[in-house]
């Protein structure tokens, strides 16, 4: 069954005179936003301007805690976005689902392509739903993503929801949201859980447990953690970085070791990684099918897993 149009009638009122902003105007964030932010972390991590002085700072701390030399901490979101676009290259080629729901609408903050325009190249009729939990993040994405506000025709929504809440996915459900009921879906909860909000009390484990509940069968997961490497200098590196980003709010524990994010997936089966490997565990972003031969391996790389999966019978389009 296919969304259209009138599904989404009354899931938002957005006013009439929205123009199209800029995606994050320092002078609004200013004012609507305090404190520390996933999205300008990333951004300012990545080399990006849409972020403030203190963001700089902190990406700066995360720089020198971590391995590879200054430039080199950026990679951790640069290989999770490129591991989200080979994700959705995969489930459009392979698989028959055709709803995207994409936790976190800061995708612009990497190469200023957003991936419902990716996943759009090859099927124009996908559903994509961004589900931004950030008010700033989610009223700029609304204005410039959501095709209620836009001469789009692709079908593309803009939802603020709680991503770290773990039943959010059926919020999302008909008749006030965009999925319906049974329909099998994929997720991307990707450079998203490390930065679960102290203040809730949920662990990484907690909010994809839910998840993996909620997810109707034959659906797919893919997911991405910041990891602790099992060395001990690696861990100590993965444990001061964690520091500096739990201090600002940033998460409890946004480094786990990779038997934590390896249960992240308990319920689901998970896909080979690439042609290398038989074995069905979470690798470095940049290890999970890379396009052509590996290439030069970096140490920051180990620092953030990766993961797809299938709920329900093992996959069998791998």
């Amino acid at each position: 069954m296919r969304i259209t149009a009138s599904h989404f009638e009354g899931l938002m009122h957005v006013a009439s005179d929205v123009a199209t902003p800029e995606l994050m105007p320092s002078a609004l964030l200013a004012v609507a936003q305090e404190g520390y932010s996933r999205a300008r972390f990333i951004d300012a991590l990545v080399g990006g301007k849409d972020h403030y002085a203190l963001d700089r700072e902190l990406a700066g701390k995360v720089r020198r805690a971590l391995p590879d030399g200054a430039d080199a901490a950026g990679r951790l979101f640069l290989e999770d976005r490129r591991f989200q676009l080979r994700v959705c290259g995969m489930l459009l080629r392979r698989t028959p689902v055709t709803t995207f729901v994409l936790c976190g609408a800061d995708q612009w903050s990497v190469d200023g392509d957003p991936l419902h325009d990716r996943i759009h190249r090859t099927r124009p009729d996908a559903a994509v739903i961004y589900a931004e939990p950030e008010p700033v993040i989610y009223s700029h994405a609304l204005g410039v993503y959501d095709t209620a506000t836009t001469t789009r025709s692709s079908t593309v929504r803009v939802v603020q929801a709680d991503i770290y809440d773990p039943g959010f996915l059926r919020e999302l459900q008909q008749p006030h949201g965009p999925i319906y009921p049974g329909e099998p879906v994929a997720v991307l909860h990707c450079a998203t859980l490390p930065f679960a909000p102290a203040r809730t009390g949920r662990t990484a484990a907690d909010i994809t447990a839910g998840l993996i509940n909620t997810l109707p069968v034959g659906s797919f997961l893919a997911l991405t953690h910041l990891c602790a490497p099992e060395e001990p200098d690696r861990a100590e590196a993965a444990y001061r970085a964690g520091e500096e980003l739990a201090a600002r709010g940033l998460g409890t524990r946004p480094f786990l070791p990779r038997k934590d994010i390896e249960a992240l997936f308990d319920g689901l089966s998970l896909v080979v990684p690439n042609a290398l490997t038989g074995s069905r565990v979470p690798v470095p972003c940049s290890e999970w099918y890379p396009p052509g031969p590996f290439r030069e391996r970096f140490a920051i790389d180990q620092f953030n897993l990766a993961g797809f999966a299938c709920k329900g019978k093992p996959w069998p389009y791998a």
